[in-house]
């Protein structure tokens, strides 16, 4: 994308993927303007290069939950074009280092050759979802950081909370707080707080119930879907309610994807319901069936669930094989599931 400078590259992608514009991210844009001449693949290998003492040595951007981080830094990175770029969720590389540590257990000094084994490929670290819930991952992570920049190794995290705020109220805070000091010396750091959901600003300009009957109903399907990850990766969520434990296939940062399967054909009531909408303020949920007798249960919980979602003011995106109006009911409920569909109609309903 070099052929345009990257204002204009953001543009031309913004419409693209159909983004509103936002001032915030254009300011944010202005700002990796100044690293792009820095992270240029043939400026990373030159010997005066990334790490003269007056430039940084990773770039650090929090904000809001829809804020458009995750977008932006992935926009960044397809306009570097740099092909030794690592992008990972935080919470994945965490589990893969303990692993490394385990293999290494009888060395005393594993984490420089851990880092080794990541500059063989890679100049840039992209962590997502940057957090820190525990001393022990503080404490290895601080390590880990100055044997990054030490290294020459680029680092740019998205975080929900800025640097101070890092593992705040934690157990033994006081010995993670160097490695703080060491974020805020060796890093740019960027708030992008704009109060807007950007996700649910795309959403509300777009048609959120799909009838399924043909590939390319699907694939608008998925192309919702796609925008409004912004490149994240889904995960399993787990959630304990009461001793009980509920898991979620496919979560990341308060998007929610489910077949009607999974949340209706289960024995779950309004708790577990509520519990998923704490975390979840975007549901995705694919093929809702016709209602019989036979599936009075199902329709109980789905039911119940929409009225959840819609008393909450979540945004949902769903699939069916017919359209909301024509969606059949039990013999039973035919009455109450009118306002269903009139809430479903409401809940996938573009502005």
């Amino acid at each position: 994308m070099y052929h345009l400078n990257i204002t204009e590259a953001f543009k031309k992608y913004t419409k693209k993927h159909s983004l509103q514009k936002n001032i915030n991210q254009e300011d944010l844009i202005k700002t990796l303007d100044t690293l792009t001449e820095q992270l240029k693949p043939s400026f990373l290998k030159s010997v005066t290069g990334i790490f003269s003492s007056k430039k940084p040595k990773g770039f650090y951007l929090y904000g809001d939950v829809g804020a458009g981080k995750t977008m932006i830094v992935n926009f960044f990175l397809e306009y570097l074009n740099h092909s030794r770029v690592l992008k990972t969720h935080f919470n994945k590389f965490m589990v893969d280092i303990h692993n490394k540590l385990h293999k290494l257990k009888n060395e005393s000094n594993p984490l420089p050759k851990i880092v080794k084994t990541f500059k063989k490929d890679f100049d840039i670290i992209f962590f997502d979802e940057f957090q820190i819930t525990n001393i022990a991952d503080a404490m290895i992570l601080g390590k880990l950081l100055e044997q990054f920049f030490s290294n020459n190794i680029f680092i740019i995290t998205t975080s929900n909370a800025k640097p101070d705020d890092l593992y705040l109220g934690g157990l033994q805070r006081d010995q993670f707080l160097p490695y703080i000091e060491n974020i805020k010396a060796n890093t740019l750091v960027y708030s992008l707080n704009s109060g807007k959901d950007y996700r649910e600003l795309y959403l509300n300009k777009q048609n959120r119930f799909f009838i399924v009957k043909d590939p390319q109903t699907k694939k608008n399907f998925n192309q919702v879907l796609f925008n409004v990850l912004s490149g994240k990766q889904f995960a399993t969520k787990e959630i304990e309610i009461k001793g009980r434990k509920l898991i979620i296939d496919n979560y990341v940062s308060g998007i929610a994807k489910f077949n009607f399967k999974d949340l209706c054909f289960q024995t779950y009531g309004s708790e577990d319901y509520i519990e998923i909408c704490k975390i979840t303020k975007i549901f995705f949920i694919e093929n809702i069936p016709n209602f019989t007798d036979e599936l009075i249960n199902e329709q109980y919980r789905f039911i119940n669930l929409i009225d959840i979602i819609y008393d909450n003011q979540l945004s949902l995106v769903a699939t069916a094989t017919v359209p909301i109006n024509q969606i059949t009911s039990s013999v039973k409920l035919a009455k109450v599931f009118q306002r269903t569909l009139s809430r479903l109609g409401e809940l996938t309903r573009s502005n």
